[in-house]
């Protein structure tokens, strides 16, 4: 059951903007909102059952709230806003999650590297709040992009949140990921 829910909500995530866009031609947004409700069961159900590290389980309670908001903002407002305002909501989770552990060590990215390699030198702690640092400024980026997005046009937010976002990401993870082969490599020698 497991490997179904996590596909299952994966894929309505990934594909969230495509099912916004496309679904508001012929629901109103109190009804597609429920797509949001159904993603956020999916996830709370998967996370229930899964085995998680505990900033996960704390990042999908973020995730959850974001989604939640962006329901209750299109139910009481009957508009798009808050359909189209979720990935700012969900970069705005990301941040706050990310920040507060800069401020509260160890930072989650430290927790992820730890999480595969045992033996973390005192250097590696110096990146890695460097590293959260620096996604903290991403998701404030990426946020902003996507509100601004809805100013252009639909179009545009479909094309800037289910498209570019995603390369953007990618290309951080990638970037971070190289980065980080480097430094740990430069520390070695």
């Amino acid at each position: 059951m497991k490997p179904i829910l996590r596909v299952s909500s994966s894929l309505i995530v990934l594909l969230y903007p495509f099912l916004v866009y496309f679904g508001l031609r012929d629901f109103q947004p109190k009804a597609l909102s429920c797509l949001l409700l159904v993603l956020v069961v999916l996830r709370f159900i998967n996370w229930k059952v899964s085995k998680t590290e505990d900033y996960q389980k704390t990042i999908n309670l973020y995730w959850i709230a974001a989604a939640l908001i962006a329901i209750l903002l299109t139910i009481a407002t009957g508009s798009k806003i808050g359909l189209y305002l979720y990935p700012l909501l969900v970069n705005l989770a990301f941040f706050i999650f990310f920040y507060i552990s800069i401020l509260n060590p160890p930072t989650i990215i430290e927790q992820i590297a730890r999480g595969f390699n045992a033996e973390f030198p005192d250097n590696a702690v110096i990146y890695t709040r460097k590293a959260t640092k620096a996604w903290c400024l991403f998701f404030i980026f990426n946020g902003s992009m996507s509100v601004i997005s809805i100013y252009l046009s639909e179009e545009w937010w479909l094309l800037y949140n289910g498209f570019i976002s995603y390369i953007l990401i990618a290309s951080m993870f990638g970037a971070e990921y190289l980065f980080r082969i480097k430094f740990m490599k430069q520390r070695n020698d």
